[in-house]
Order: C-alpha cells, then structure tokens, then sequence
C-alpha cells in the first residue's frame, strides 16, 4: 500500500503560505482542533473537506494524497516542488483505469457479438423447425395419396 502524504502536505502547504491553524479552520469552516488532528494524522478529513482543503491551496486531492508537495531542501526555506509531475501512483492508476475501460469496451463488444450469435442461431433453429413441420406435412400429404392409390388400386382389380 502506497504511503499517504495528506497530512504532511497539509502541514507543509499551511506553513508554506503562512496560514494559522486559525485562518485555515475559519476558511474551511471547521475546527482549529480538526485540522490539527488532520496535520497529525490523528484521524483523516472526509472526502467533503479534503475538496475544500485542495481547492483552498489549488491543489488535487491526488496530488495531496501521493505526493511530496513541498520539499524542505534549506531549513528555512521551502519551495514548492513541481507540480507538473504526476505522482507515480496516480499515473499507474491513470494507465490501469485505461486498460481496464479497454478491456471493458473489448467485452462489450464481444458480448454484442455473442448475443448476435444467439439470435442468428435462435433463428436457424426456428427455421430448422419450420422445415421439419414442412417435410412432415408433406409426407402426410404423400401417405394419404398412396392410401388413396392403394384404394383406387384395390377398387381397380376388384372389378
């Protein structure tokens, strides 16, 4: 399981901008008390409030959850990595999601084909049956005229 940086980031993104535990809980209309539970990975922030925490600093949720957002190089001084790179995790998650809804609409497909398969030979067999009644009737119809002969015969060499 891949580690989550929520909690850093959180702390880190605070400090970054300057923003007290104050000011951040007034402008996510929670608890001073919550966000520092959150910072301390004391419990974690619902989905609800993890949006309202990633738009306040501009940032995805994903980027939140899998990646070092700031990197501490001097003491002093941070700076803000760059953003542009998508975390590994997400990208391997992008890319399985995309196999997967290909693999998706390949079954999709296949699934169509069958069903088209069935209907065709549901049909062959409908016709199959109409045939066998056919070639039924038609030999009943051949039986009564070789009654019917048979009888002509008889009446023929009866006389």
């Amino acid at each position: 399981m891949s580690k989550s940086y929520f909690a850093e980031n959180l702390r880190n993104l605070r400090k970054y901008k300057k923003i007290t535990l104050e000011e951040l809980s007034s402008a996510l209309n929670v608890s001073k008390s919550a966000i520092s539970d959150y910072e301390n990975e004391k419990f974690s922030p619902t989905i609800f409030i993890c949006r309202k925490i990633s738009d306040y600093f501009n940032v995805s949720i994903e980027l939140m959850e899998y990646s070092e957002i700031l990197d501490f190089s001097e003491i002093s001084d941070s700076k803000l990595k760059a953003g542009d790179t998508m975390p590994k995790q997400l990208a391997e998650a992008l890319e399985y999601n995309e196999v997967m809804e290909k693999q998706k609409n390949e079954l999709q497909l296949e699934i169509k084909l069958l069903k088209q398969k069935v209907e065709s030979l549901q049909l062959q067999l409908k016709l199959h049956d109409q045939l066998k009644t056919s070639k039924l009737s038609e030999i009943e119809l051949l039986r009564s005229q070789i009654h019917l002969l048979e009888d002509k015969i008889m009446l023929i060499q009866k006389d």
